[in-house]
């Protein structure tokens, strides 16, 4: 009985412990992505850990967490940086995102029943309402949210993790001030052909809509990228 009070303890400190490098890690990513930290900025562990009113350990947990998916750095004796995203780092994400999300079209469009209609409804709704009326940012996480619905309708979860995955290492590396929007209707028509596509099973139309749809927003997030770096050289101070 005293073996198993023990183990039982031990269970309860192990998930404590657990729970606290999770909320670490989501409250972290979160900053990040609200630009509290951008690239190539420090993020102290210390400075987290008192803000987020938890221990270093659960902290350094986190970040060795975001170190490992290469979304943070560390330096010896300097501490935790948030990596900087390169030309052709974006170029791949958005090859590897198209590899993906058309794979994962066929099984959805099977998988697809009403619950799933209107779930995915709902997300292209959420996003609409994200263009008329709310800050860029909340746009582009309902923008994610619309394409990993239709992702996660596919039931192929290992490539659903590693699209998520894209999507954290692309817009928590990247300055979001230099993502392509272009002007809300042009997007929103491209989200609704998708959609429409899809929900009249149409595989080929919808692996067609959304080949044309990455790849035209990752020309534009290259073109932004080297304007950026032409407007860096041009200045002299």
């Amino acid at each position: 009985m005293v073996t198993s009070k023990k183990k039982s303890k031990s269970s309860l400190l192990a998930e404590t412990s657990n729970q606290l490098s999770k909320d670490a890690y989501n409250d972290i990513r979160k900053m990040i992505f609200l630009d509290e930290f951008r690239p190539g900025e420090q993020v102290s562990a210390r400075g987290l850990s008192e803000r987020q009113k938890m221990s270093l350990t659960p902290v350094v947990q986190a970040l060795k967490i975001f170190e490992h998916m290469g979304i943070v750095s560390h330096e010896a004796n300097r501490g935790f940086f948030v990596e900087k995203i390169s030309a052709e780092e974006v170029e791949e994400v958005y090859r590897l995102r198209e590899l993906i999300e058309l794979s994962l079209l066929p099984d959805m469009i099977s998988n697809l029943d009403e619950r799933g209609e209107k779930l995915l409804a709902h997300a292209l709704e959420g996003y609409f309402e994200a263009a008329r009326n709310k800050p860029i940012k909340v746009r582009l996480i309902k923008d994610i949210n619309f394409h990993m619905t239709m992702a996660k309708l596919s039931g192929q979860n290992i490539s659903v993790w590693i699209l998520r995955y894209l999507y954290d290492l692309l817009y928590l590396r990247f300055d979001k001030g230099l993502i392509s929007y272009r002007p809300n209707d042009i997007s929103g028509r491209e989200h609704q052909a998708i959609y429409d596509a899809v929900i009249a099973r149409d595989i080929e139309a919808s692996k067609k809509l959304m080949r044309m749809h990455i790849r035209t927003i990752c020309k534009g997030t290259l073109k932004s990228m080297n304007e950026m770096a032409m407007e860096m050289e041009d200045i002299d101070f």
